[in-house]
């Protein structure tokens, strides 16, 4: 399609300077955020697109508003406004145009030169691909459908497509908890959901224990939707979800903490229930030592966030009588400092070095103080931990049990 010499030379110029593009959230569902805003392209016709905006009106509502350019059968630009509320993985929009406006007219009160025109709705598949459906009469534009395609995004932000990426830049760090149990007293089992909370990052587990012995899946329901699924073993079973995901972390793309039921259930018949309970701020507990007579060993394998590959690690807790320990060691990561950071504060450093062919760190602290251990004036039980690498990225952590 012919169009215009200077459209042509910007829309070219946009695709030239978009040089922060996303990274994919490669999942089956995902939850549009602030950061599906950009420039989305329509790569099957010329020089056309749409330029997204997440919102918010009405004190927390989510909306979009698109500003999507095209031509009419004149070939002249034309320019829609689309707006509407945000769900889920879409956006459901009304369809606007403005018509009879002179080039650098004055304002003026009212919108009596725009008009509704139809709909159009954004189905998106993961952050950078999606589809745009239009619904108008034919004098208009007619309806139909088309991909789009993100060029540019919101500069040094990264979308996931979980919920993560609308957590407040400056938010403070938040845990949430609830207990699960049988819904009838005197059925076995027990667990808990937890959801931890900061800028960056969120992360929710489930976690049931003391259930019927064997090897069979649970099905998680959160706000009355399934969510995953967990597998039992040994009575005994979790499921962790993260935004932004990782290989091992199903992604989260839900808010747990929207007052919402959370059940685990065998088939139709419900094992585990918070009830009427729903996630509550949990306040942190102050360190030290437990009853004198508490014996208890904790112990957690690290997740890699894929910064190194192959890297690994576990950390340890125990109490015995009256004195604690927590240990960590990962291996297969390059020689060099790492520290370690427990719910966002460094609680200490220790040094990778080389031993028989393999790189090997370790770090202890110990409560009483003893020998070459730091200072355990933190209890890492139910914490996230963090091992970081120099240049402050997170190459391991773990929600440490409780």
């Amino acid at each position: 399609m012919n169009c215009s010499p200077v459209l042509k030379r910007g829309f070219i110029t946009i695709l030239f300077i978009s040089l922060f593009i996303s990274t994919a959230a490669l999942a089956d569902n995902l939850l549009i955020t602030r950061h599906f805003s950009g420039v989305w392209d329509q790569p099957e016709q010329e020089s056309q697109g749409i330029i997204l905006q997440i919102g918010e009106q009405d004190g927390d509502e989510k909306v979009g508003i698109a500003y999507w350019f095209t031509y009419g059968e004149d070939l002249q630009t034309t320019w829609f406004l689309a707006v509407g509320p945000v769900n889920g993985n879409q956006i459901n929009m009304n369809l606007y145009t403005a018509f009879n406006i002179e080039f650098m007219a004055d304002n003026v009160e009212g919108n009596a030169n725009v008009e509704l025109v139809g709909t159009m709705d954004l189905v998106f598949k993961n952050c950078n691909h999606g589809t745009a459906s239009f619904d108008t009469p034919e004098e208009v534009v007619g309806s139909g459908e088309f991909p789009i395609k993100r060029i540019n995004s919101i500069y040094r932000t990264r979308c996931s497509g979980g919920i993560s990426d609308d957590t407040p830049p400056h938010g403070k760090p938040l845990q949430f908890e609830v207990r699960l149990h049988p819904p009838l007293e005197g059925d076995p089992g027990n667990g808990k959901a937890k959801l931890w909370e900061r800028a960056d990052r969120s992360d929710f587990k489930v976690v049931a224990e003391d259930l019927p012995m064997g090897d069979y899946p649970l099905t998680l329901k959160v706000c009355e939707q399934i969510r995953g699924e967990m597998q039992v073993a040994d009575g005994m079973g979790e499921l962790v979800f993260r935004s932004p995901s990782t290989e091992s972390t199903l992604i989260l793309d839900f808010d747990p903490k929207e007052d919402c039921l959370i059940e685990l259930l065998d088939g139709d018949d419900v094992v585990l229930t918070s009830g009427d309970a729903v996630l509550e701020e949990k306040q942190p507990d102050k360190p030290g030592n437990d009853n004198g007579n508490e014996m208890v060993r904790l112990d957690a394998d690290f997740v890699s966030t894929d910064v190194i590959e192959g890297a690994n690690g576990s950390a340890d807790y125990d109490i015995k009588m009256n004195s604690r320990d927590f240990s960590i060691m990962i291996k297969d990561v390059p020689a060099g400092i790492y520290a370690v950071v427990v719910n966002t504060a460094e609680v200490g450093e220790f040094e990778v070095v080389e031993e028989d062919g393999d790189f090997v760190g370790k770090i202890k602290f110990s409560d009483p103080q003893k020998g070459n251990a730091q200072e355990l004036d933190f209890d890492p039980r139910g914490e996230l931990i963090e091992i970081l690498q120099a240049d402050d990225q997170v190459i391991l952590d773990v929600l440490f049990p409780e």
